[in-house]
């Protein structure tokens, strides 16, 4: 049977049998392919494709602001401390450090005066260390990233 021959309802009918459809769907993808049935197939195909595939942008949202939320609480209940043959120089609070960091990186006096104590500090065995409740650790030539974890 040609396609010039077929009734929209044996269109619909074979668009709902291979793709698995009801009518409303099978008549909108008729209606948008202009009663190509090739084309409806076609368009079809690619949809269930596309779902197949789950881009759920909305858990995906979710997840990275799961992940965003747990960062942010690590970060908030980590110290920075300068050390200096195990004796505490000086300990911050992170969010603290960081602040403090950015004000300093914004004056360029202050850069500079940071920049060479920081030198200083490198050349004369000071130590950073950064301390977090996470149960992970890094390690650095230059900085000592420590975990409250005993090993």
């Amino acid at each position: 049977m040609t396609e010039a021959l077929w009734t929209e309802l044996e269109k619909l009918d074979v668009l709902r049998e291979r793709m698995g459809i009801g009518y409303e769907e099978a008549r909108t993808a008729l209606n948008l392919a202009q009663g190509d049935m090739v084309k409806a197939l076609d368009d079809l195909e690619k949809a269930q494709a596309e779902e197949e595939l789950g881009f759920d942008f909305a858990d995906q949202g979710q997840g990275i602001w799961d992940n965003v939320k747990s960062t942010m609480s690590s970060f908030a209940h980590s110290t920075i401390s300068l050390k200096r043959h195990e004796n505490t120089i000086v300990s911050l609070s992170a969010p603290l450090g960081l602040a403090l960091a950015y004000t300093i990186w914004r004056k360029p006096g202050l850069r500079m005066l940071a920049l060479v104590g920081a030198v200083g500090a490198a050349v004369n065995n000071f130590e950073l260390e950064v301390a977090t409740k996470d149960e992970t650790s890094y390690e650095d030539d230059a900085f000592n990233f420590e975990t409250d974890k005993e090993y």
